[in-house]
């Protein structure tokens, strides 16, 4: 059943307006008496559409449910920008897999260049891409696509849990590290992930986020991508916290 994000108003008029309405009622084409599920507060809504109106649907509310998707921790991504539509993946997988937010990040290997004038609309479409997943994936929350950054231009004293995936480590004791560093995480946690670009971080890249507080880890015996890496991690996350 599809799930759309609202506010608070929305469920007390008994409305769905703007881009939900053009949503289900010019793309899906719904029908009086179909129903779908909203979310809004923490709160699942199943509800029967009543009344298609030029600009939005009336409903009413057949049942109501609170039901947690999220971790009780929250995951943000350094993700350094890959080239092509890769970032657009990661978006949408890592928001299946429950992260918090994402932070697309310029490093001294980024192939991409972001012109200024496109920032922008590039994020506004990343942050679609977001929504989207989140509907698909039945999450209570959307993440956020955070503007560009350099690395040092992001703060990273938020965060108490800070790992840096550098393949340059991958050794057996350094494998054990990731896992060991997942298994310390805990309620209320802010947690980073840093992953790097096509070839990686540089030395002084890594170095500067060791300085900073990340604990460098290897992801296993195999070199990963970077659009792999990110989802590496989060799977990880998920089978080892997900029913804490």
């Amino acid at each position: 059943m599809p799930r759309y994000f609202v506010d608070e108003n929305n469920i007390k008029n008994l409305i769905i307006d703007n881009d939900n309405f053009h949503h289900l009622a010019i793309v899906n084409r719904v029908k009086v008496g179909e129903e779908v599920e909203l979310f809004s507060n923490d709160i699942t809504y199943k509800v029967k559409i009543t009344k298609i109106n030029k600009d939005s649907l009336n409903f009413e509310i057949v049942d109501e449910y609170y039901f947690n998707t999220e971790f009780n921790f929250k995951v943000t991504l350094l993700q350094a920008y890959p080239k092509g539509d890769k970032l657009e993946s990661i978006i949408k997988h890592s928001t299946e897999l429950g992260v918090y937010e994402i932070i697309p990040t310029i490093t001294s290997r980024t192939i991409v260049k972001i012109e200024d004038n496109k920032k922008d609309n590039k994020l506004k479409r990343l942050n679609q891409i977001a929504i989207e997943a989140s509907k698909q994936s039945r999450r209570n929350y959307i993440p956020k696509i955070l503007d560009i950054k350099r690395l040092n231009e992001i703060n990273y004293d938020n965060y108490n849990v800070k790992i840096l995936a550098y393949e340059v480590l991958s050794t057996e004791e350094n494998n054990k590290k990731f896992v060991e560093v997942v298994n310390s995480i805990k309620e209320n946690d802010n947690v980073i992930i840093a992953i790097g670009p096509e070839g990686g971080f540089s030395n002084d890249e890594a170095n500067y986020l060791i300085d900073k507080g990340f604990i460098p880890v290897s992801l296993g015996k195999r070199i990963l991508r970077t659009e792999t890496a990110g989802l590496y991690c989060l799977s990880v996350i998920g089978a080892l916290k997900e029913w804490e």
